[in-house]
């Protein structure tokens, strides 16, 4: 696709995504807000099989977000922005002990840690009162700055989706520079990497606290619209489902897979409500029969069929990018 044909397409879609609250009602924009939550969180797992490790922890550091920004809110008497930077602070700080103690012993002790640690932070925010026990922690007033007060639903999505263009820009940025590469090469063969020389043990804890960090943000986000921080929100269970948000989308597309998988997945149980009892069984069927049929998710279909034809089709060929004369040279003497 030419760099043209590309802008146009941003600027259709940034008009499409600033004026989608005008055209919903209340109930569909807040899917719409919660979609855009699971989204980041998914595109945070992605992150981390980048560098070949599963983050079943997702839920823990973003209750460490929800939580720390709750309590310097309504027990500190802080701002939700600054309260919200340090939230996204002590994730890291904290996630730094677990990744020292974790990540140069693989990826199975990590693994098992992020998943034992998820269960315990459950636990520790449930049995404790001064976390707001089983309730939660309610009561946190709305997000402003200055004068302006974020109340509404619009607003909210506005938010949303401002995070996540920043979450998507940063990635971004990461995919493509050198940590990316070193990302990748410990993607694809430990043994390669260490070869070559790269840090694994570096580059994964620099993998997983920049994923800490805007988890925590992302939990600052949900209590923005929720006003409140219940356990029951951070469960396993919820880790467990962001993995199945990329799964759906695409596992091979880091940066559009979740965002796909998270859209199906938030939506289709919504417009199930009539038969709820049997919400689970149908979603669970849902992702049984995309792993059978469809291994490299929903986006995997664009790679085997439609890429190949649009790359062959002479119709498509003001939309492909040009080639320079001197690289289709450089081509045919090689």
């Amino acid at each position: 696709m030419s760099k043209l044909t590309k802008i146009v397409a941003l600027c259709v879609l940034a008009a499409l995504l600033l004026s989608l609250p005008s055209f919903l009602n209340p109930y569909v924009t807040q899917i719409v807000i919660t979609t855009i939550t699971y989204a980041m969180l998914g595109l945070t797992f992605a992150m981390g099989l980048k560098v070949g490790l599963l983050r079943f922890d997702v839920a823990a550091w973003w209750a460490v977000g929800a939580y720390g920004t709750a309590l310097l809110i309504t027990k500190a008497g802080w701002s939700f922005w600054p309260a919200a930077l340090v939230a996204g602070i002590i994730a890291v700080a904290l996630g730094y002990l677990v990744c020292m103690l974790s990540i140069p012993r693989g990826m199975m002790v990590f693994f098992l840690v992020g998943m034992v640690l998820t269960m315990v932070f459950y636990q520790v925010f449930g049995s404790l009162k001064f976390f707001g026990s089983w309730g939660g922690i309610s009561g946190i007033p709305r997000v402003t700055i200055g004068s302006f007060e974020f109340a509404h639903k619009p607003e909210l999505y506005y938010m949303g989706l401002a995070l996540l263009v920043v979450i998507l820009v940063v990635y971004y940025l990461l995919y493509n520079s050198k940590i990316g590469t070193a990302w990748n090469a410990i993607g694809s063969s430990l043994k390669l990497a260490n070869s070559v020389g790269v840090d694994v043990v570096k580059y994964r804890t620099a993998n997983i606290l920049i994923g800490n960090f805007f988890l925590a943000l992302v939990g600052a986000y949900y209590i923005s619209y929720s006003g409140v921080a219940a356990p029951q929100t951070f469960s396993f269970n919820n880790s467990v489902f962001v993995m199945m948000y990329v799964i759906v989308g695409g596992i091979n597309h880091s940066l559009i897979g979740p965002l796909l998988g998270s859209l199906i997945i938030t939506f289709i149980p919504e417009y199930l409500r009539a038969a709820q009892e049997y919400e689970p069984i149908i979603r669970s069927v849902f992702i049984i029969l995309i792993i059978i049929f469809l291994p490299n998710g929903i986006l995997g279909l664009f790679d085997k069929y439609i890429n190949p034809w649009f790359q062959r089709s002479k119709y498509c060929a003001p939309f492909r990018a040009r080639v320079p004369a001197e690289s289709r040279a450089t081509e045919i003497n090689v």
